[in-house]
């Protein structure tokens, strides 16, 4: 068995999927395999990848074909639980890793799990640099790009996710404690940082290790104050709904106070109106910034 997985969920990815394969043939790091499950793809992807296993199949685990389309994160929830590696790595169809990605994540990760112990769950992720659908570079940080903070406290996942999941690695702890994701889940990346927040341990590595591709078929996630104000009101019901499955899952290990601030979010779901403003300020369910506070209280 390999000791790292790279998990790849595809789904009409001919455009992008060779040069992504290109880019994990050339990693530094060599003890990897690749566990592929298809989403119900129309195009070439399935001849790419088996044209791919019969050139490599030294480094080919699995190819998941049931046929489903499931959407990205119970796909990617799919693949963890077909995994079987220590360490896993998600994988988006049309990025571009360079060659020392899992190399110098999983040495950050060994790190972590040397000062968390190996059995909690640990996750390290990665700065990325933004490129166009022709590769042409558009911001050398995702992280700066997004003005993320990615040393925010455990509290602030709740709202605010600055995990990539293609950025980034993480133990069998974490799949054990994390997966399978359930249906209330934003996204499994999402889902995953919380509960490494709250049970674990996150490390964000300060340097870009791929090429984030963006394209018509994605977007780089927008900020409260950037979206429609329409669908503020269903962020906020989405992360309500989160928390609550959060709460139904660990809420019996948690600590009397964030018990207590995760029901108040899992809560807002039920609230319109001024009685959801009103909650919101209450229990402080704030976001960072001070633009994005602003849209909360003025469209939840």
């Amino acid at each position: 068995m390999a000791e790292v997985q790279i998990l790849l969920s595809t789904w009409n990815g001919e455009a992008w999927l060779a040069e992504l394969l290109t880019s994990l043939n050339r990693q530094s790091f060599a003890d990897w395999e690749l566990l592929v499950r298809d989403d119900g793809s129309q195009d070439q992807t399935l001849k790419i990848i088996l044209d791919w296993q019969r050139e490599y199949g030294y480094h080919s685990s699995k190819l998941i074909t049931d046929g489903e389309h499931l959407g990205s994160t119970q796909s990617f929830s799919r693949l963890v639980e077909h995994s079987t590696a220590p360490y896993l790595m998600f994988c988006d169809q049309d990025d571009v890793w360079f060659p020392e990605k899992i190399e110098f994540s999983l040495a950050a990760l060994k790190k972590l799990e040397s000062e968390l112990g190996a059995h909690l769950p640990a996750l390290v992720h990665t700065d990325m640099a933004v490129v166009d659908e022709a590769k042409v570079l558009e911001a050398v940080s995702f992280w700066i790009l997004r003005s993320f903070d990615v040393e925010q406290r455990k509290q602030a996942y709740l709202l605010t996710n600055v995990v990539s999941g293609c950025a980034s690695i993480f133990n069998r702890a974490a799949a054990k404690k994390a997966f399978p994701v359930p249906e209330q889940a934003i996204q499994h990346d999402r889902w995953l940082a919380l509960v490494c927040a709250w049970f674990g341990g996150i490390y964000a590595l300060p340097q870009p290790l791929l090429f984030y591709r963006q394209h018509s078929s994605n977007q780089v996630g927008a900020e409260l104050q950037s979206i429609p104000s329409t669908e503020i009101a269903l962020r906020v019901d989405a992360w309500s709904q989160q928390a609550e499955a959060f709460l139904q899952r660990y809420g019996d290990e948690l600590a009397r106070a964030d018990y207590r601030l995760v029901a108040a979010l899992a809560a807002l779901q039920y609230l319109k109106g001024w009685e959801r403003r009103r909650h919101i300020v209450q229990h402080r369910l704030f976001k960072q910034g001070i633009l994005a506070n602003v849209a909360l209280l003025l469209f939840a």
